[in-house]
């Protein structure tokens, strides 16, 4: 018998139930967590944001991350793992005096996806039992190191990334 991912090939009753290990099961855990908190709060920036391009860079991150949560929701499902809480679909604004401005927006995304990087980073080379598992981490991480790429050069353009003065020794 042969296993490629969840698909087996030959006789039904010698193909194994897909494995994952404590370890990996808690970081899949935090890794959902993780999601939802950061879809929850783009979409709350998302509600506050008045810059047109930083709104349409909000409503993409809320499509990016939608599509990684429907992935770790799939494989939380396919171990039989409890869910966490789940975010609300849509975010309720009241203003109670609350003032988030673009620049302070963008920064808190900004930290987020400088955060998930490490946090994927980590992840990935701590999933060593279920190869299928460390692939969808590796494309997590591939695809958010991208998106901080495109953040870097929209900052660049607004003028909201803390660039670092260059040091010249004397």
């Amino acid at each position: 018998m042969v296993q490629i991912g969840n698909i087996h090939f030959g006789k039904a009753q010698t193909a194994v139930e897909p494995t994952i290990n404590i370890i990996e099961a808690g970081i899949l855990w935090d890794l959902m967590t993780a999601r939802y908190k950061c879809l929850e709060e783009t979409r709350l920036y998302h509600s506050f944001a008045h810059d047109e391009e930083l709104i349409a860079m909000l409503a993409y991150g809320i499509r990016f991350l939608e599509d990684q949560v429907n992935v770790l929701e799939k494989q939380m499902s396919l171990f039989r793992l409890p869910m966490p809480y789940q975010p609300p679909k849509s975010v309720n604004r009241t203003e109670n005096g609350m003032v988030l401005n673009d620049r302070f927006i963008f920064a808190q995304v900004f930290e987020g996806c400088q955060n998930f990087i490490d946090h994927m980073a980590q992840a990935s080379r701590n999933i060593l039992t279920n190869d299928p598992l460390r692939h969808i981490i590796v494309d997590f991480l591939t695809s958010e190191l991208s998106l901080f790429d495109k953040l870097v050069k929209f900052a660049k353009v607004k003028g909201w990334l803390q660039v670092v003065p260059v040091f010249k020794p004397e």
